[in-house]
């Protein structure tokens, strides 16, 4: 947790209160460690998306960042 919780710090320069949007499934390393433990240790909230990227149409992750006003992707 303290390395997933840094390395989130230093790559994606977290600031607390952040929104963070990480496209791994959740139970692959980067999705547990940069969707749950990084964001949520950095004080920040993530957006989980569970489906396909491309239904139902392949601009779906850029509205989901422009709605929830994710600011690292």
């Amino acid at each position: 947790m303290v390395w997933a919780s840094f390395t989130h710090k230093i790559s994606f320069d977290a600031q607390p209160e952040d929104i963070h949007y990480c496209t791994a499934d959740v139970g692959w390393i980067t999705g547990h460690s940069y969707i749950v433990y990084g964001p949520l240790s950095n004080r920040g909230h993530s957006v989980i998306f569970e489906g396909i990227p491309t239904y139902p149409h392949a601009g779906v992750f850029w509205e989901i960042i422009e709605k929830c006003k994710v600011r690292t992707f």
